[in-house]
């Protein structure tokens, strides 16, 4: 059900604290949009149990409530420090309810920041290919990387420890890349899963390194391609 909200279209105004959607393929904002102006880098936190950040077309951040629970209640806050900005999503009661049906969704304008950083307590991420390097901190969360080979061209990190782990890493091309690399580490006894032979026939353990995919410390990897 996540994956399906990843196409859906931008719409509507003004800055809302609220998670009725009265159409579902045009989610309404949760948030005013942000000029991208000096920033360099985005630190993006918060508690929502999922989250999904992606490509804008625009040359603003752009702050959209996909979930798809009517009961699921959000609110945006969004603090400017020179060339910082940080943009944290919080959900109210999340300690209570498991149900990642639908997700905040973050578009991030087509420019290239010198970092991207993602953290926080949400259970699930889903990121789609964006114009810069990604830093993703572990948090027992689950991982999904949505990615089109066109327009991978930077690296991402997702950094996890043997006390701070990922609980599953799922990765999934467009089309194959023969230039990505991805560095895997799992946890003792983690396993992978690539049922298309990907790492093996087209080579992505020893690609020419940029850009690189490196996932540290995960109990599972999954890889797959819709070629």
């Amino acid at each position: 059900m996540l994956m399906s909200m990843v196409g859906l279209s931008a719409c509507a105004t003004d800055n809302l604290n609220a998670s009725d959607i009265s159409t579902p393929d045009r989610p309404e904002k949760m948030y005013e949009d942000i000029a991208v102006e000096n920033f360099k880098q985005v630190y993006i936190s918060g508690n929502a149990s999922s989250i999904v950040i992606r490509r804008s077309e625009s040359e603003n951040f752009e702050f959209y409530n996909g979930d798809l629970d009517p009961v699921h209640t959000y609110t945006v806050h969004c603090d400017e420090d020179g060339e910082t900005l940080n943009i944290e999503v919080i959900m109210e009661n999340p300690e209570n309810d498991n149900d990642v049906l639908g997700s905040p969704m973050i578009d991030i304008p087509q420019k290239e920041f010198e970092k991207i950083e993602i953290a926080g307590d949400f259970r699930q991420v889903s990121l789609h290919t964006i114009n810069s390097d990604v830093l993703i901190h572990a948090n027992d969360s689950l991982v999904n990387l949505n990615l089109e080979a066109d327009c991978l061209n930077h690296n991402i990190t997702l950094d996890g420890s043997e006390l701070d782990t990922f609980r599953s890493v799922s990765v999934y091309f467009d089309r194959f890349s023969d230039n990505v690399k991805l560095d895997l580490n799992l946890l003792q006894g983690g396993t992978i899963n690539d049922p298309q032979d990907l790492l093996k026939e087209e080579g992505l353990e020893s690609g020419s390194g940029k850009p690189v995919i490196s996932v540290n410390y995960a109990q599972e990897i999954n890889i797959y391609s819709e070629e």
